[in-house]
């Protein structure tokens, strides 16, 4: 429902604003836009820290079970350094256009990360779990002309307390909901079929694209994981999921050849890396597709990951979990992979 706070001033802009509860954030949907002509996305890393590169990792998970085309970028901030730009242009409209045709998508979804840093809590079972304040507000821009196509701000940006999202999640569940109900509002035309839409087991989620073939047996690798200059924690990250993406039914080339084409390539192994990095890696490694992940802490764990396309950088699918085993992710993978072969 449209909020009737500031709703007069709201429509006067061009914006249509919901409130999803007194404690909750707000969300804006810019009525001179249509928002199904904004669909192939990449979400930008709200911050370099692993805590933030993970949070938004989970919008990347929330936008594809939307239906929005994610397209993976490697490293945004080197791209655009290389072409003498930086991310400080999206709110120039002719350098948020360059920006938007040099990583080839219509939108780019910023983030202002929250200032409170992760902390431990408890599940409902009493399971330890880091948890990760929400960010403070997101945007979704066009990338044509800078203008914001919708926002979900949080109450610390108006001086109120944010309330933490539940299961350790910084994407509350409710925020979800409410910004598909805006969609909806804005005839969006592209959520997905229930097939293709996102599955959870335990604190794992994962959303799947609609607008790629998904296949057993399919040869891809795994790109150490960004682990916050921790190299060999990113390593011993990558190697734990490739075992789990074997068991789901990937064909997974190992690690000693992952290495030896990262080696011969120049390709740095701390997660700087461009597109035309991960077109090479697929030419020279035979891949299909690249997994690509961020994880931090120790004993307790949060992650997301995803795997993309090697000449596309489209996201097949996209997770996330706070927990340091694979098993229900390979258990979601798997189960959707026999599915699409039936």
């Amino acid at each position: 429902m449209i909020s009737l706070w500031g709703k007069g001033r709201a429509l006067a802009l061009g914006f249509a604003v919901w409130l999803l509860g007194c404690a909750s954030p707000q969300i804006m949907r810019n009525l001179n836009v249509d928002v199904s002509s904004i669909r192939k996305i990449a979400v930008i890393p709200f911050a370099s820290d692993a805590a933030q590169r993970r949070i938004s990792g989970e919008w990347e998970t929330v936008l594809l079970s939307l239906g929005y085309r994610v397209v993976e970028r490697g490293s945004i901030e080197l791209v655009l350094k290389e072409q003498g730009m930086s991310l400080s242009g999206l709110v120039n409209p002719d350098q948020a256009a360059k920006i938007g045709e040099i990583l080839g998508v219509e939108g780019l979804v910023t983030g202002t990360p929250n200032p409170r840093p992760p902390f431990h809590s408890y599940g409902i079972a009493g399971t330890p779990r880091l948890s990760e304040p929400p960010p403070t507000s997101i945007k979704l821009l066009y990338a044509m002309t800078a203008r914001v196509i919708w926002s979900v701000a949080g109450k610390e940006m108006s001086g109120e307390s944010v309330s933490v999202a539940q299961q350790g999640r910084a994407v509350d569940v409710g925020v979800e909901i409410s910004l598909r109900k805006v969609l909806k509002a804005g005839n969006w035309s592209h959520f997905p079929l229930a097939n293709f839409k996102s599955r959870s087991a335990g604190s794992t989620v994962v959303a799947f694209s609609a607008n790629v073939k998904h296949t057993t047996g399919m040869r891809i690798g795994v790109y150490p994981f960004y682990s916050e200059g921790q190299p060999q924690k990113g390593q011993g990250w990558a190697d734990k999921f490739a075992m789990a993406f074997m068991e789901a039914g990937y064909y997974v080339i190992d690690r000693i050849q992952m290495e030896k084409i990262l080696r011969e390539q120049k390709i740095s192994l701390t997660g700087a890396i461009r597109p035309d990095d991960i077109i090479r890696i697929g030419k020279i490694g035979g891949l299909q597709g690249l997994v690509l992940g961020v994880a931090y802490g120790d004993p307790m764990c949060a992650y997301s990951l995803k795997l993309c396309h090697v000449e596309t950088g489209e996201v097949y699918w996209s997770a996330y979990g706070d927990d340091c085993t694979p098993s229900h992710l390979t258990d979601i993978v798997k189960e959707f992979l026999e599915q699409m072969t039936q």
